[in-house]
């Protein structure tokens, strides 16, 4: 595969580089802040960019952050000791960030945590994280405080102490720099807990080498650099957010601009405001916010916005669909918006947030391959189409910072060039493994290929499938959510993309494909509609769907559920938790405007649905 080499770069380009490869040569994160600082301390660090209404958008230098962190450190160090947990469960704001630096810089592990944002549903996880890793402080909002303390009083965690992220006081100078107080390469930074697609969440322990590692990839491979304007509207509690976005701006010497995330669900077009009035190069978002983009921003509302500056758009964090990453790319170019920009990703919490990407400024590889060799539930393959109307699958690039393996998930044999399996990856950016959970740690982050000796690191099962063709990667689903139906490998993602295709009804609402014995595997749907339909017209929405479907798969598939918007459980990131919907369903628990079901699956709820 040709692979074209990136420009040279410019004077400013080459300095960014020689910092971003500095990152594993400092002894701590904190060191890592601190030299930025002492570079440009005068230089914007961090810009809170709430909506495009605001005069005056809040900012930090990089001295005036570091003074912010400094005051909260040397606050954290008096409290607790080095190596303790600070759980953050505060939005997008200086707040966070100051209290995130000042981890590092005060020797003690950062826990990012979703804001309780005044709700219980939104409390219980924050208690549910604070349940797992036992901080010795919590930070919150003021207006949370009593959401929260109420919530742990409930779970039995009263003695945990929780606090509001007070002002730092203005003027006042920090005591000595701590710069990672006790602190080295091994010692624990973040304790990234996953955003819980598949199960419940689970704290990958990331040391400052792993962070260190990732970030210096993201520039060795990617290209990201101090050159670069960073702007986000990704969560900072996600890996997505806290690394790919904020950790690259604030440890290369970068620029952040964060704007909350409820923002760009309220108007998307606030996302692209952002990027032309602060002129970004680097930006992220999951696959799903480039299709919320194409239907919900409006022609006019793009008028004299220009997205020129952008080099760095990747769409990572859950499966790409090339068709509407072709869609977006034709949709935006006349604000400037260039194909080669767009970039495909692929990453997790277990290995920080980065694994591959397509390096810029190439273009991401889409091949068409042989949909019934990829649904092959024995030996599936990427094959090419030979009619050229196959399957498209994007490629995420090759995990150079990686050794890569694709393994036979029941064999645990290494597969050749083209077979799909598991992905393993082994790399100085893989966490050590799980907080308290040392058996799961052990099969996750200690894998053996069958054959391999015991010696030697182990291997991360990344429970993603994919292949390797021409030495990228490419990305075919999730291990656990994989439907196995008349001999074929169903992906529920593709069924999703289908059935929103099958009428009009579904089009832009989300849906959770998942399968259920009964007694063999039966694939059941669960998708939100537009709440104006009638019941004729969900009728024949469903009837649409189960066509579309059955063409689609080559299997009856009868099992459709049509409920109210926001039905479908989502991670804080924007994840379909399938695995949440499924045991919803299963304990007749869902809603539904319209249920078509078979005798057999129906009964598998009946039960539930006496009690």
């Amino acid at each position: 595969m040709h692979v074209r080499a990136p420009p040279r770069p410019t004077q400013r380009q080459a300095q960014g580089e020689a910092v971003a490869f500095e990152l594993t040569g400092y002894r701590n994160l904190g060191d890592a802040f601190a030299a930025r600082v002492d570079q440009h301390p005068d230089k914007t660090a961090v810009t809170i960019y709430r909506n495009s209404a605001e005069v005056a958008h809040e900012s930090l230098s990089y001295a005036e952050l570091a003074r912010r962190a400094g005051l909260r450190a040397a606050d954290l160090a008096q409290h607790l000791a080095p190596g303790e947990r600070v759980l953050i469960a505060l939005p997008t704001g200086t707040e966070f960030v100051e209290l995130y630096l000042a981890c590092l810089l005060a020797g003690v592990t950062a826990v990012p945590a979703p804001p309780a944002t005044g709700s219980t549903s939104a409390a219980q996880r924050v208690a549910v994280i604070a349940a797992d890793c036992t901080p010795g402080l919590v930070f919150g909002t003021a207006g949370d405080l009593d959401t929260l303390t109420e919530r742990f009083h409930a779970q039995g965690l009263g003695h945990i102490p929780v606090q509001a992220a007070a002002p730092v006081p203005a003027g006042e100078a920090p005591p000595a720099a701590l710069r990672g107080r006790h602190a080295d390469q091994g010692t624990l930074a973040v304790l990234q807990y996953s955003s819980g697609s598949t199960g419940t969440p689970k704290g990958v322990m990331l040391a400052h080498r792993n962070v260190q590692a990732n970030l210096a990839a993201l520039h060795s491979v990617m290209g990201l650099s101090g050159d670069d304007s960073f702007g986000s509207w990704m969560p900072l509690h996600h890996d997505f957010g806290l690394f790919c976005q904020l950790s690259c701006a604030l440890f290369y010497g970068a620029t952040a601009v964060l704007m909350p995330p409820a923002t760009f669900a309220r108007k998307p077009i606030e996302w692209f405001r952002m990027m032309n009035e602060f002129r970004t190069t680097a930006s992220s978002a999951p696959n799903f916010a480039y299709g919320i983009a194409l239907r919900l921003i409006k022609d006019e509302q793009l008028d004299g916005l220009d997205v020129s500056p952008l080099r760095f758009l990747c769409n990572g964090s859950e499966p790409i669909h090339a068709p509407t990453i072709a869609a977006f790319t034709k949709r935006f170019a006349h604000i400037g918006l260039r194909p080669e920009a767009v970039v495909a990703g692929y990453g997790m919490a277990e290995v920080t947030v980065y694994a591959s990407g397509t390096p810029i400024p190439r273009q991401p590889t889409v091949l068409v391959v042989d949909p019934q060799r990829l649904a092959d539930a024995d030996h599936p393959a990427l094959v090419p189409a030979h009619d050229g109307r196959g399957k498209e699958i994007t490629g995420v690039g090759r995990p150079e910072a990686f050794d890569t393996l694709i393994v036979d998930p029941a064999t645990l044999r290494p597969l050749s060039a083209g077979e799909v399996g598991e992905i393993w990856l082994r790399g100085d950016s893989v966490g050590r493994g799980y907080w308290d959970k040392p058996d799961l740690t052990a099969h996750t982050f200690h894998a053996r290929p069958a054959g391999a000796d015991d010696t030697g690191p182990g291997w991360l099962r990344t429970g993603d499938l994919g292949a390797l063709a021409d030495g990228e990667l490419f990305i075919t689903g999730r291990l656990k959510e994989v439907m196995i139906v008349h001999g074929r490998n169903l992906y529920p993602h593709d069924l999703e993309h289908e059935a929103r295709a099958a009428h009009p009804a579904l089009e832009g609402f989300v849906g959770a494909a998942f399968g259920v014995q009964a007694p063999d595997e039966r694939i059941v749907l669960v998708h939100e509609v537009s709440p104006t339909l009638s019941a004729e017209e969900l009728r024949a929405a469903a009837a649409a769907v189960i066509r579309r479907l059955t063409a689609a798969t080559g299997a009856p598939v009868r099992n459709v559920l049509l409920v109210r918007r926001g039905s479908v459980h989502r991670t804080s990131s924007g994840k379909i938790q399938r695995a949440a919907m499924r045991d919803r369903f299963l304990a007749g628990a869902i809603t539904a405007l319209h249920t078509e079901l078979e005798p057999a699956v129906r009964q598998l709820t009946a039960g539930a649905e006496a009690l």
